[in-house]
């Protein structure tokens, strides 16, 4: 039982940490190093009308890996994944931005949804060459069974947009005192089993 409550504790935060999101640093599509191209869709993501753009470190490099995306292409365009979540379970949600370089904030909005609900526009100016990634964290609600996570572009329709990066969905860690409600669960469903045994 010991070796249970153990193997329990231990078990918690890595849970917690797993990234529920297919692809979220779009590093499991290739594309050549210091290139750029429209797909209808990425491994795990679904592209709007007008596709995403997956970029291998041009107009900035990555925030993580060599691949991001912008999602104004040749229109302001959208992608979105369904992902297994559990209902009411708190989750973090978690990602890179960066304005486009030289792009003014008013070109380079990108707004993200859950479940169809807006969870803010983002949207900065481009720094004269390069990134300046801004990493957000956001605080969801999963749904029954499955949830949807979308960004949208939501600049000037112009095809230079902000640069997304890095997108990460976890279990919400939960506080000390959930930890120490858990622990007090285990300990009682171990003195039940002790009087069973005797």
């Amino acid at each position: 039982m010991r070796k249970f409550i153990a193997a329990a504790l231990l078990a918690a935060p890595l849970l917690a940490s797993a990234n529920l999101v297919t692809n979220g640093s779009f590093e499991a599509d290739l594309q050549a190093a210091g290139t750029w191209n429209i797909y209808p869709n990425l491994t795990g993501w679904t592209g709007g009308q007008f596709g995403i753009e997956l970029r291998n470190n041009v107009a900035g490099a990555a925030y993580d890996g060599v691949n991001f995306v912008e999602l104004d292409t040749t229109h302001n365009s959208l992608m979105n994944q369904s992902i297994g979540t559990v209902l009411g379970q708190a989750y973090e949600l978690s990602f890179a931005y960066s304005g486009r370089e030289g792009v003014s904030a008013a070109s380079n909005g990108i707004e993200v949804f859950w479940n169809g609900l807006s969870q803010g526009v983002f949207a900065a100016p481009g720094a004269p060459s390069g990134h300046l990634w801004n990493v957000f964290t956001l605080n969801v609600t999963g749904a029954a069974g499955s949830s949807s996570l979308a960004f949208q572009a939501v600049g000037v329709d112009d095809s230079y947009g902000g640069s997304l990066d890095a997108v990460s969905l976890t279990p919400a860690i939960p506080e000390p005192e959930t930890y120490a409600l858990m622990l007090a669960g285990l300990a009682a469903i171990g003195c039940v089993a002790r009087r069973r045994k005797a």
